[in-house]
């Protein structure tokens, strides 16, 4: 559905896309549309997005882990649970779990499909006024901060010793976080970085996990963390699958647009530190070819992107809106 004012607000502002945000745009126009230009965006609460987004904290910002998460004594709720409880808050400003209507609980798990096998619907409400589930609900109403368990934590704490241990990342990380421009080796953690992008009507953001700028080596080292739920001889077709390509392609050039050096002496350097399903670690190091390809790749990306941008078209994806796809 269009939305003119909605349109009107969203192309007065300076509009930068974030690896996220640009990769929806390519496989849903129409989702894109409905989450940056609509605003009506469904906060994810997967549990796995969630445990990635814990372990980016406990390694390389662990000071902020109480800021960033609540964490309880019980058990976080299901998957489902926590979409009929989304669901639920767009119906009621009730803070307390055990006070929202009984109406508002059941029409969700009917919206949702949950629970409707149970015989009674005492027996399904029963399902959701639970005592543990009393922190997630105030999650709800402050999506800043995600709600985990303790055995979560100490589960991503494992991990993340894992990932310490490993020989590369213990070289990398043991080097101090600065960036006092005079220090020969210069350490971002985290960094949050943007530019904008010559003769395009938009730009370009995200959040740096690790990069490093070595003076003496003259590199810049760029590092992104990743969690898979395969093993790390498939991570490969990840970076395919998921287009983990982009996003390693718009670090580089969002670091390059960041630095004051001279870039024409400098090698830039990229890695993935994967840690797979069976606590496997390996960085994988990107060849500088194949960084030059997904430049590339890159670059047509922004054409299509632009194309969107400008025609205010969102209903297809780009190859089917130019009448390049055929059977």
């Amino acid at each position: 559905m269009i939305d003119i004012q909605k349109e009107q607000e969203f192309y007065s502002k300076d509009f930068k896309f974030s690896y996220s945000s640009l990769n929806k745009l390519l496989f849903s126009p129409s989702l894109f549309y409905k989450d940056y230009i609509l605003k009506d965006r469904e906060i994810r609460t997967d549990k796995h997005l969630i445990e990635g987004k814990l372990i980016h904290c406990l390694l390389f910002e662990p000071d902020n882990l109480t800021e960033k998460f609540n964490i309880v004594p019980g058990k976080t709720p299901s998957d489902n649970v926590r979409k009929v409880m989304k669901d639920m808050s767009l119906y009621t400003n009730e803070k307390y779990l055990n006070r929202i209507e009984d109406p508002i609980i059941l029409d969700s798990l009917k919206h949702m499909n949950l629970y409707q096998s149970l015989k009674t619907d005492e027996q399904r409400i029963a399902k959701i006024r639970v005592e543990d589930h009393e922190p997630y609900w105030e999650f709800i109403n402050n999506p800043r901060i995600d709600v985990v368990d303790q055995d979560t934590l100490e589960r991503c704490k494992q991990q993340v010793e894992i990932v310490r241990e490993n020989k590369l990342v213990k070289e990398m990380l043991n080097v101090p976080v600065t960036d006092f421009e005079l220090d020969p080796i210069q350490t971002f953690v985290e960094k949050p970085l943007e530019c904008g992008l010559k003769n395009q009507p938009f730009g370009l953001k995200g959040i740096v996990d690790w990069y490093q700028i070595n003076s003496d080596s003259k590199t810049i080292t760029i590092c992104d963390l990743k969690t898979t739920g395969k093993s790390i001889s498939e991570f490969g077709e990840t970076v395919e699958f998921y287009n983990y390509w982009l996003q390693a392609a718009i670090y580089c050039k969002l670091v390059i647009e960041n630095v004051d050096i001279e870039l024409a002496d400098y090698k830039i350097l990229f890695n993935f530190i994967v840690i797979d399903k069976y606590n496997q670690v390996y960085v994988f190091d990107v060849q500088e070819s194949t960084i030059s390809i997904w430049a590339g790749e890159l670059a047509n990306v922004i054409n299509k992107a632009k194309y969107h941008y400008d025609k205010k078209d969102y209903s297809l994806p780009y190859e089917f809106l130019t009448g390049k796809v055929s059977l």
